[in-house]
């Protein structure tokens, strides 16, 4: 839903459940924007190209990845994963209370058959041995960690992500992006309505250094890369 504009694969194939059903017949790998259908992740780190059932090479190159990032977090147990996070970098607690961004409306996100979760895992073998990997990995960091002392962390982290979400937000929580007036918060939109995202909205009574740090917690990454750049290079930070 999110990629559909960008990656032909998809754009071609009529639904979701069509083109798991035949991905081949939607997609072809020396087509641009198509990197994004098949084993993003391991594209992304820039892995190297091997056969999924080469298991030597698919341990190899895990193993090189696993010796160049001592930890790698997963979206779907997000806090923990920062709890991790800031105390192998020794960051203060509040570094990372954060809103999470790209989220969708409830019921708006038609769940995965059986069948379609174990035809996605086999289209993207790669992403799912890393996944599989670096999930097991993880859980062992948290046992290293201590399962009480994690559990105690996570919550701390929520109750002050709550604190900051009632003192920042309109609303207390996130918003359709027709309700966010601001442009510099709005997230961006795929084409054809096709997966709404949600975005926050700042309150009006806010002060000049609550509104810094909660516009900061609250721009969406596309508006937030534009700021580091505007930061790092000068000009209107925005790239074609």
């Amino acid at each position: 839903s999110y990629y559909r504009a960008a990656v032909p694969a998809f754009r071609r194939a009529p639904s979701r459940s069509a083109f798991l059903l035949s991905p081949s017949l939607y997609y072809r790998p020396d087509v641009r924007g198509n990197h994004y259908a098949r084993n993003l992740m391991w594209f992304d780190f820039g892995l190297p190209d091997v056969s999924p059932s080469n298991a030597t090479a698919v341990a190899a190159a895990i193993g090189a990845l696993e010796r160049v990032f001592a930890l790698v977090l997963l979206a779907e147990h997000f806090d923990e994963s920062l709890v991790l996070l800031r105390h192998a970098l020794c960051w203060p607690r509040d570094a990372v209370v954060a809103f999470a961004h790209n989220g969708r409306p409830e019921g708006s996100v038609r769940p995965l058959s059986r069948r379609e979760t174990e035809r996605l895992r086999e289209w993207n073998a790669l992403d799912w041995a890393l996944y599989a990997h670096f999930n097991r990995s993880f859980w062992t960091k948290v046992a290293e960690f201590g399962p009480r002392r994690m559990r105690e962390e996570v919550e701390r982290l929520r109750r002050r992500r709550e604190a900051m979400a009632r003192r920042c937000l309109r609303g207390g929580g996130p918003l359709p992006a027709p309700s966010i007036p601001d442009g510099k918060l709005r997230p961006f939109q795929p084409g054809r309505g096709a997966a709404a995202v949600l975005g926050y909205a700042l309150r009006a009574d806010l002060g000049p250094a609550d509104r810094e740090r909660c516009e900061r917690m609250a721009t969406p990454e596309l508006q937030y890369k534009d700021r580091l750049e505007r930061k790092q290079f000068g000009g209107n930070g925005t790239t074609g």
